[in-house]
């Protein structure tokens, strides 16, 4: 693998993952304010309905979605703006 490709593949993953972890943490802090209570955590604990738990898990993983295709979509912006063309698949 070239070192173009190496690193286009490290600022895509880095951009995907500090995305999801953004969205997640700001999903929380969502479900904070709306429901006045911390969100699931664990399948195991008493006081969290089925509910809430999908709930929780539909919210979350949403956020976390289109958070990292909007991560993918700047960090290839960046890339072409940067170098000119598009990034290497």
């Amino acid at each position: 693998m070239d070192k173009e490709r190496i690193f286009w593949t490290a600022l895509a993953t880095g951009a995907a993952i500090g995305a999801g972890i953004m969205a997640r943490e700001g999903a929380a802090a969502g479900w904070r304010y709306a429901r006045a209570e911390e969100p699931p955590v664990s399948i195991d604990d008493d006081r969290a309905s089925w509910r809430s738990l999908i709930a929780w898990a539909v919210l979350s993983g949403l956020c976390v979605s289109v958070a990292r295709v909007v991560g993918q979509g700047a960090a290839s912006g960046a890339w072409r703006k940067t170098l000119g063309r598009n990034p290497p698949l």
